[in-house]
């Protein structure tokens, strides 16, 4: 049985784990990705029809690792503003990007074209080795290696690492063979996903409408289509999911209401259940966990990916420093500062979506009244308007160099004073 040995080996070739490989190109880590799907295949999500929102803080990260400019611009379509209402209620609250003195607050993305540019720039990194289609089957980790036992088809072969980044998703395999400890929050809700077509120009705007059937988001996307997130309860997934294209359209207008007029069409229907997931920690001695294996949280406000992007900004930017001063890159020592770096951002965002979740589908009227008067209030007060402007785009605490638009290989005194 073949071996060999990488400073770094990312189990899981997706969004999270193809963005790591990439912030690290300029860097002399000898990188290996194993990742179970087929490489370029359909079924890869980082490929499949599904779209993804962007903060403007994300493209600040791809636009310094050199993805950004690389991303099929049909595919990207910006959102100049974000629409905020509860169903039934007064209040709402309406962003501007002229608020916020950007190009855009946000972006919303197909999946292939993002998937398509990072892989683009994966193969021709040398120092980056893919092995796809591939398995982890079981891992060992000592004091100085971790030992992967894998397999490619009927093909046998182990790798070692000094580090295991665990990238594989909000379902980890080898998160769990880790004994990491992960607690679960069920909220009994589905996402339903797919496109739409309103009768009216979108313009750029996203809408965010609380409604007593979930939250539902209806992003613009090009060619006047919208791409929609529909959370729903699990006991009324089945008989949406059957409805005929027309019953569903009525279903979904008379949640969302009337203000891109009427719908004309849905693509084919996906369903994704909800959930908050978190680890007590993050990390242990040559292993660490990223983006959704670290956290799974909900869709509103499309926080989850660029949550889990900037773990990987900071992660590189705290393993490029650790190669600087030549020290081992998956000791403890290295890893809790990165985990130290990244606590509060994670508990503030997990927080922020799960307690809107809980304030807007409650019906007890003092917390209807209130949700109604908060976001009457954000409208109208500009510190509480920046505020969530600053979070929506990502630009909240700490910045890594990747979002300041700074290069890893000079990190060390913005690592230190994190640190």
């Amino acid at each position: 049985m073949t071996s060999t040995q990488y400073d770094l080996i990312i189990v899981g070739g997706g969004m999270a784990g193809a963005s790591l490989a990439c912030a690290l190109a300029d860097t002399e880590l000898r990188i290996a990705i194993i990742e179970a799907v087929p490489w370029r295949s359909d079924q890869q999500p980082s490929y499949d029809v599904r779209t993804i929102s962007l903060s403007h803080g994300s493209r600040l990260i791809y636009e310094s690792m050199d993805i950004w400019q690389q991303i099929d611009q049909r595919a990207i379509c910006p959102i100049h503003s974000i629409h905020i209402s509860d169903r039934g209620h007064p209040g709402l609250t309406h962003l501007d990007r002229k608020d916020a003195g950007v190009e855009a607050l946000g972006y919303v993305i197909e999946n292939r074209a993002l998937g398509a540019a990072l892989m683009n720039r994966l193969e021709k990194i040398e120092h980056v080795d893919i092995f796809s289609p591939a398995t982890v089957s079981d891992v060992e980790i000592d004091t100085d290696l971790a030992t992967l036992s894998c397999a490619a088809g009927e093909k046998e072969f182990i790798t070692q690492g000094k580090l295991v980044v665990i990238a594989d998703g909000g379902r980890s395999g080898l998160r769990d063979k880790l004994n990491f400890k992960t607690v679960v929050d069920d909220y009994q809700q589905t996402a339903i996903v797919c496109n739409v077509t309103p009768g009216k120009s979108h313009q750029h705007c996203a809408f965010e409408r609380f409604t007593p059937a979930g939250p539902l988001a209806i992003l613009p996307m090009n060619e006047n289509r919208c791409w929609c997130v529909w959370a729903v309860d699990d006991e009324d997934v089945d008989e949406i999911l059957s409805l005929s294209e027309k019953q569903f359209l009525e279903r979904l207008q008379q949640q969302f209401g009337d203000r891109l007029g009427r719908f004309s069409r849905a693509g084919k229907r996906y369903a994704y259940p909800l959930a908050r997931k978190r680890v007590d920690t993050t990390i242990r001695s040559r292993a660490v966990l990223v983006g959704n294996a670290a956290h799974t949280i909900h869709p509103v406000a499309a926080q989850g990916f660029n949550l889990g992007l900037r773990d990987v900004a900071w992660l590189a930017e705290v393993l490029a420093q650790a190669q600087a001063r030549q020290q081992d890159v998956g000791t403890l020592g290295v890893l809790q500062g990165y985990e130290d770096i990244r606590a509060t951002d994670t508990k503030r965002v997990t927080a922020f979506t799960h307690g809107m979740i809980k304030i807007f589908t409650s019906q007890f009227w003092p917390v209807v009244g209130s949700r109604s008067l908060g976001l009457l209030l954000t409208d109208l007060v500009p510190e509480l308007k920046h505020a969530l402007l600053r979070r929506t785009m990502g630009l909240t605490g700490r910045q890594s160099r990747l979002t300041r638009g700074l290069a890893l290989k000079k990190s060390s005194e913005s690592t230190e004073k994190a640190w």
